[in-house]
């Protein structure tokens, strides 16, 4: 195939995933690159700017999700995105598939700016290289294009070559665009609901579904990845969306019918790029539509192509979630019951306090008093998830200075509450620990004690813990292709050569804190890692974890998805780590 109808090709994958078409995960993606044998190519440079084309309108719904929104036996709440505001848009709901009967609930929309980086009339990006002199002022010197990229991550630094006074950006076009949320009230608890939204005058989606959560005690199932964050700048390089998306995929039928999904964070890498979060919609959206998604908010969930900025409610537009004490702060904190399970969602992206906390002091006191409310409402079991992690075998645990400025509190908090599970996000890497206890600082620096649970084989084979008094804290890897090592299983002397900032670590402390867990690793052996902390955003092994409660038990399995997708090889699954919980 020539050069030509290859980036033909490329521009017909571009536009399928701007238009929101639905597809299987990452097969577009991977049929493509198989079957025309792309190989890397360089970029297109140019000393002019490329004509930047207009951006193109989508009035189908797109960017759609269910998600949980006050009681989850009776309400749903949905969230999608048009180009143009329609006044009269709805969720339809029906107990049929076929949508027989529906009862529709008016939507609300709101009007935001959307940032969608330039392209020229080919659907590639544009960039432009930047010099900066010795005064610090900086002028355009030339422009590229991400043309004939596919094959592997695509570093624009790279098109720069030697000059060190060189760096890259890109431009935004600002768009208006409307975002809706949609509350579906008084349905029946335990009933299995179908859905469509749009408009009359306007488009339906197509049909979606979910089940509302029933008695406390009823066996459940749900799903738990993080960190897909698909970068823009690999969209037609090694597309990171795809990946995702085929880890939602293959995890749900793994899981073969999880009840919902969680996401603990770093959705996309930035969040003012609305290119990101439409690519990974896009992906995952036949996915998306078989369920409820419950998302924490990640860093990366408010981040600006700026350094500096923030993108306070990016996600929470794109989100139907509660916001607890109306507070919207790169996300936002709340809870849910299901079947009787409490779940905190805690955001991380609290750091603007004075104390530089990624928790502050009323977001702390409002965990407390909520858990202890869902307690005396007869709360069995209580599970925590956020993005930024207290225990993880890469360096952010012990690296991130708000995460360090609220140890302290916040597993004294989890330990007060006595919360059984802990799901996080943030180091790409696997990574379970034993149940624990807190302890302090006098006894131990990562703040944490082992509980010596009685352990009992079921008549799974799986073991579990007996009745622990402490929290497992779990971390699935990674939904993307960025990877971190697991670098507290490599020797000290290699910490500190890739992260200078764990400097004051000592052989005692990493002794220590590595008996703390049950299980950890990093799936992909990257030749990156000798060096560095995080490999070249081009993993093919990504994690999830599936959860199922058995009113007094629960039990845990983690999940490997591997095969390259730029490869065209087949996706395949294996269990890689399992335990449980026995309440008695």
């Amino acid at each position: 195939m020539s050069m030509k109808n290859v980036k033909t090709k490329i521009a017909g994958l571009l536009l399928g995933a701007m238009l929101i078409a639905p597809v299987s995960a990452g097969n577009a993606f991977a049929q493509e690159v198989a079957a025309n044998k792309w190989v890397l190519a360089t970029s297109t440079s140019t000393v002019n700017k490329p004509a930047v084309a207009p951006h193109v309108k989508n009035n189908a719904p797109n960017r759609i999700v269910a998600t949980f929104n006050g009681d989850t036996r009776t309400q749903m709440g949905f969230n999608w995105y048009t180009s143009d505001q329609f006044q009269d848009a709805y969720v339809w709901v029906s107990e049929s598939n076929t949508m027989a009967e529906p009862v529709a609930f008016k939507a609300t929309a709101k009007v935001v700016e959307a940032h969608y980086i330039e392209r020229d009339k080919n659907g590639f990006l544009i960039f432009a290289k930047v010099k900066t002199d010795e005064n610090k002022k900086q002028s355009i010197v030339g422009y590229f294009t991400d043309e004939g990229t596919v094959g592997e991550s695509f570093n624009p630094s790279k098109e720069l070559g030697e000059d060190s006074d060189l760096s890259s950006k890109v431009q935004v076009q600002k768009v208006k665009e409307a975002s809706y949320k949609a509350l579906a009230t008084g349905l029946k608890p335990n009933t299995q609901y179908y859905y469509q939204v749009g408009s009359d005058k306007g488009q339906k989606s197509a049909v979606g579904q979910f089940k509302t959560s029933g008695s406390s005690g009823d066996s459940f199932k749900f799903i738990h990845y993080t960190d897909t964050q698909n970068a823009y700048w690999n969209e037609h390089a090694r597309n990171e969306a795809a990946y995702g998306a085929s880890t939602l995929e293959k995890a749900l039928e793994t899981a073969g019918d999880a009840n919902f999904v969680v996401h603990t964070g770093d959705v996309v890498e930035i969040a003012e790029v609305e290119d990101e979060w439409v690519d990974l919609f896009s992906q995952s959206q036949s996915s998306l539509l078989m369920g409820p998604l419950a998302p924490a908010s990640g860093n990366h969930d408010e981040a600006a192509l700026t350094s500096g900025e923030k993108f306070l409610d990016s996600f929470n537009n794109h989100f139907n979630v509660p916001a607890a004490q109306g507070k919207i702060d790169g996300g936002s904190y709340y809870s849910y019951d299901y079947n009787g399970v409490h779940f905190v969602v805690a955001n991380t992206n609290d750091n603007k306090n004075e104390e530089k906390k990624a928790l502050g002091k009323e977001q702390m006191d409002w965990i407390r008093q909520d858990v202890e409310q869902a307690r005396k409402n007869g709360a069995k079991w209580v599970v925590l998830q956020y993005h930024k992690p207290l225990f993880s075998k890469s360096y952010h645990s012990l690296s991130d200075e708000d995460v360090q400025n609220v140890r302290d509190d916040f597993m004294k908090l989890i330990d007060d509450l006595d919360i059984d599970v802990a799901m996080q996000g943030h180091d790409h890497v696997m990574s379970v620990t034993k149940s624990l206890k807190y302890a302090p600082k006098s006894e131990s620096f990562a703040n944490a004690q082992i509980d010596y649970a009685n352990m009992i084989t079921g008549a799974d084979q799986v073991e579990y813990y007996e009745n622990p008094q402490g929290t497992v804290f779990i971390l699935p890897n990674t939904g993307g292709t960025k990877a971190y090592d697991d670098i507290y299983g490599k020797s000290l002397e290699h910490i500190k050569q890739v992260r200078p900032k764990l400097s004051w670590l000592t052989q005692e402390n990493l002794d220590h804190y590595n008996s703390l867990f049950a299980f950890g690793n990093q799936p992909q052996k990257s030749e990156k890692f000798t060096k560095s902390h995080s490999n070249n955003r081009d993993s093919s092994q990504q994690n999830f974890a599936v959860y199922e409660f058995n009113d007094n038990e629960l039990t845990v399995k983690v999940y490997q998805v591997y095969g390259d997708l730029s490869k065209y090889e087949s996706r395949q699954v294996k269990l890689v780590h399992e335990f449980g919980i026995q309440k008695n």
